[in-house]
């Protein structure tokens, strides 16, 4: 039963509606259309809160002289301390492009060399058989692995200085050459911490309150510190079942200049417009910051020195999450619009982006991301190129009005898409095509879609029209003025332009069908939906709804609602492999485990990378595990585990679940498979150090 200190589903709705503070004296208000919007996203937030059981959540965006925050819930539950604009959150990762901006703000002053090796700075850091360079380390490049036994490293009780904390994985072998492999973390942003110690001579605390917080007006950051009395300091939840729970205590000093911060939404805000504004870096600096790094084979890998850099709608933008005991954040920044929105909320391993999109379609009046269904499996690949040209191109032309290519360069990107993306052969193109935005497929969607942007910019055309048009509309638009065109102008195979034609007609007849904002029933939407796609090749993705509304009656134990929105996400999009998985996913949750692997399989079919891949089933059962839900998210992760029985990673998350069940035999059983299968996966320190805490053998186990 849950206790009386608790709220309950309904409860806890009134309650956020209740609490809501605004940010006091905003730069300028909102125009009153905004505002308007603004009061319905306050509706928005309440339903959000109230279905994933969110506490306190405060939200905002920068643009422009506007600036407007608001927290929902509480940041005290017990002690009813409302979440307001200026409560104070960890921020988690989103510390890490603070620190890559201290970095290169020492590379301007000569005192840090961005390819110099790592010991130049730190020489208590052990050399490795290859050296790791301060370049590397901001791009996750330099083969410092991540966590290895969280169940220690993530839990850390005491203070820990600057040589602690990089005694804490010094000794790690590095996981792969410098430059080679893309490993995702903080150990390499601590060493970033020590760098910026030795070549300024302050404390990392120290220098970024003098050179990065102070003046951008970031008065409410500061290094999170347990004894220290920090004003607003919000307390952190987690989710037991469906009651809250206070967040275990952990000292996060270890991860200083990775993850050590604490801050309010405005001074995240006032980074971001720093950032995009020139403050605190030169021109330079922030254009070497925010191009993505590419591994040594060739492969983006959508990060840049300290910021995550993926093109968005095509529209330029560069943003980063954190998450931790106490916290979620995100800070999102689309430079060019001079747009900064972040969000910071106290429940831990929820997605908080769902906020950043929903506010920045409130202040933009653009969607999100259009999503399109392309039902004709023959077209598929059509679509796919046509989307990689249109984020790619787009993206760039809303960056900069700098020519990406010369004419040769374009023409012959044009050649390659025509020869190689829409051969006949069908698994080499889709090959070419999933190499075609890296620098090992020489980037041919970027050259030919900025050439693209700017030939319909210089045509008269709005680009930001294709906010809502897409890429179909971006794409048929620079074949209709390649046709009229007397010469000169790159065009496409007939064939694609043929395809592409048809697509923009369907999607043209389809796009203005919303998804209702309170479903009436399944059979309702099944009519509605079918009638509105009936014949056409193109139409609005509806599967994340449907997703959403089968969890929600799933959780609501109404398990033919969930099987009947999974059902009509299969029978509307037979080729998406989300659908399939969904359908998978809401199968085992009714503990149907044939019918579930069978759809999971089709999931797998159409994309291996895709919605049933091991890393996304991983991250479900822990979404699961997370809301409370441990026993269906074992289930996925068994499931997972019979699609992809060579896959170490699942095995280990399993027998972490098994673990905090009490299944020793069982944990210690999932732990041995994980380390046959990969004696040297990036858990097996980790799950040797379990075996033992377990009782169990590892002998036979030794890499």
């Amino acid at each position: 039963m849950q206790s009386s200190k608790y709220y309950g589903f309904a409860g806890a709705l009134a309650l956020f509606c209740g609490v809501a503070q605004a940010a006091s004296a905003p730069s300028a208000a909102p125009a009153p259309a905004l505002a308007a919007r603004l009061a319905a996203f306050d509706g928005w937030v309440a339903q959000r809160m109230a279905t994933e059981r969110i506490p306190g959540v405060t939200v905002g965006f920068s643009q422009g002289g506007v600036e407007w925050v608001k927290g929902y819930g509480y940041a005290d539950l017990e002690n009813r301390v409302p979440a307001t604009a200026q409560s104070s959150y960890r921020l988690a990762s989103v510390t890490k492009p603070m620190t890559a901006v201290a970095i290169l703000q020492l590379v301007e002053q000569g005192k840090i060399d961005l390819d110099a090796p790592v010991q130049a700075y730190v020489p208590y850091f052990p050399v490795k058989p290859f050296p790791v360079t301060v370049r590397q380390l901001l791009g996750h490049l330099g083969g410092i692995d991540a966590y290895r036994d969280s169940r220690v490293e993530q839990h850390f009780k005491e203070h820990k200085d600057t040589r602690q904390s990089i005694a804490v994985f010094e000794q790690f072998d590095l996981i792969a050459e410098p430059g080679t492999r893309y490993r995702y973390t903080s150990y390499g942003y601590n060493l970033l911490g020590a760098v910026i110690e030795a070549a300024s001579g302050e404390s990392y605390g120290s220098y970024m309150r003098r050179h990065v917080w102070g003046p951008l007006g970031m008065d409410a950051t500061v290094m999170d510190d347990p004894d220290a009395v920090i004003a607003h300091r919000v307390r952190g939840y987690r989710l037991d079942g469906k009651a809250w729970k206070n967040s275990e205590f952990v000292d996060i000093s270890s991860r200083f200049s990775a993850g050590g911060t604490r801050a309010s939404v405005p001074d995240m805000l006032a980074f971001g417009r720093g950032v995009h504004d020139g403050k605190i870096l030169s021109a330079a600096s922030v254009a070497a910051m925010v191009q993505p790094m590419a591994t040594r084979a060739g492969r983006l890998t959508n990060y840049g020195m300290g910021w995550e850099i993926l093109p968005t709608g095509g529209r330029y933008a560069i943003a980063h999450g954190g998450q931790q005991p106490e916290t979620v954040t995100y800070l999102y920044s689309f430079p060019s619009r001079k747009l900064t929105i972040a969000v910071a909320a106290n429940l831990e391993r929820i997605n908080p982006e769902g906020f950043v999109q929903r506010l920045f379609e409130v202040v933009t009046g653009e969607p999100w991301q259009l999503k399109t269904y392309i039902a004709d499996a023959g077209a598929q690949r059509a679509y796919q190129v046509a989307q990689g040209l249109f984020e790619e191109g787009r993206a760039y032309a809303e960056r900069t009005d700098q020519s990406y290519a010369d004419g040769a360069a374009t023409r012959e990107a044009f050649m390659h898409i025509n020869r190689q993306a829409l051969a006949p052969d069908a698994q080499a193109a889709r090959a070419y095509i999933e190499a075609a935005r890296h620098p090992a497929g020489g980037r041919v969607f970027l050259t030919a879609g900025a050439s693209m942007a700017a030939a319909l910019r210089a045509s008269g055309a709005d680009l930001n029209k294709y906010a809502h048009g897409g890429a179909l509309a971006f794409v048929r638009d620079y074949i209709r003025l390649s046709q009229g065109a007397a010469g000169g102008m790159p065009r496409f195979d007939p064939a694609f332009e043929h395809a592409i034609a048809t697509l923009a007609a369907g999607w043209d007849r389809t796009a203005a069908t919303a998804w209702p904002a309170a479903p009436a029933s399944i059979a309702a939407l099944d009519s509605q939906l079918r009638t509105a796609f009936r014949g056409q090749r193109a139409y609005p993705d509806f599967v994340p709804e449907l997703q959403e509304l089968a969890q929600a009656s799933a959780a609501r134990g109404e398990a033919e609602a969930a099987l009947a929105a999974s059902r009509l996400a299969v029978e509307l999009y037979p080729l998406s492999d989300r659908a399939h998985a969904l359908q998978g996913l809401i199968l085992l949750r009714a503990g149907k485990m044939e019918p579930a692997l069978d759809a999971l399989r089709l999931a797998l079919a159409r994309d291996p990378l895709g919605a049933a891949s091991p890393a996304a089933l991983n991250g479900e059962a822990y979404r699961l595990k997370g809301s409370g839900a441990v026993a269906q998210g074992m289930a996925v992760l068994q499931a997972a585990a019979s699609l992809h029985p060579r896959d170490a990673n699942l095995q280990d998350s399993l027998a972490e679940f098994y673990a905090e069940q009490g299944l020793r035999p069982q944990a210690v059983q999932a732990y041995q498979q994980a380390l046959q299968l990969d004696p040297r996966y990036p858990g097996a320190v980790g799950a040797r150090a379990a075996i033992i805490r377990l009782g169990g053998e590892t002998k036979a186990l030794a890499p």
